[in-house]
């Protein structure tokens, strides 16, 4: 193969991974905007899709490139986000639970009374 192809074919992959990082870094915007308006089924959808994206990034280990730090740090931002935002709303859920648990009791409590 020619050494010109071979720098044309380098160029090419390198240009779609930036693209995928584009990309990546844009579904998890977009995560966190259903995530903040309770769009659960949507924000799975999304992190389906990323976490597929993620996987090929990864096994290039592009993100760990110095010429990449920035946009690297910035993903890194965005997932520790949407981390944040689902153990909140797995805490609210959980919360919820154990009133509606509580409320249960009590009803078992006065049934069993009446």
């Amino acid at each position: 193969m020619a050494k010109g192809t071979e720098m044309d074919n380098a160029a090419v992959a390198e240009s779609s991974l930036k693209q995928m990082a584009d990309y990546l870094e844009n579904i998890l915007v977009r995560q966190l905007e259903r995530l903040r308006k309770y769009d659960l089924d949507g924000a799975v959808a999304l992190a389906e899709e990323a976490n597929a994206i993620a996987d090929v990034l990864g096994r290039d280990g592009m993100l760990k490139r110095p010429e990449h730090r920035e946009q690297s740090q910035r993903m890194e931002r965005l997932y520790k986000d949407v981390s944040l935002i689902i153990a909140s709303e797995r805490e609210e859920v959980s919360d919820k639970l154990k009133v509606i648990r509580k409320g249960i009791k009590t009803l078992g409590v006065y049934g069993d009374n009446v």
